[in-house]
């Protein structure tokens, strides 16, 4: 889990906000608002769309202690065709990878590597 600051040029100058984020970049443990330093933990992550938005690592600077995300189903790691590594996690028949191409697409190569 990362936090990222959103750096989407927006039409109608709507303001970024900081979200702490899983590593496949899919869900959002928690967030905060723009002009704020205090974050809000939401109960059980949540999808975030982030298709067409940009982001950037920050360091953590909020005083939010996560303890990493549990993976209660089958976790595999997958070579990808350029060197990296990347976690395939599945749960209750719901699959995840941390590479772009789910992250873009909801499906990828590595997934179907494992069996998914």
């Amino acid at each position: 889990m990362k936090w990222y600051l959103e750096t989407t040029v927006w039409p109608d100058s709507i303001p970024n906000n900081t979200y702490l984020l899983n590593d496949s970049k899919s869900k959002m443990i928690a967030y905060v608002r723009a002009g704020h330093n205090t974050p809000f933990k939401f109960k059980n992550p949540i999808g975030i769309e982030t298709r067409g938005r940009k982001f950037v690592e920050v360091p953590n600077t909020f005083s939010l202690d996560v303890a990493e995300e549990q993976h209660l189903g089958r976790v595999f790691k997958v070579d990808g065709s350029k060197g990296n590594t990347y976690t395939v996690t599945e749960h209750n028949g719901t699959w995840d990878c941390t590479c772009s191409g789910f992250k873009f697409r909801g499906k990828c190569r590595h997934i179907s590597d494992v069996g998914g």
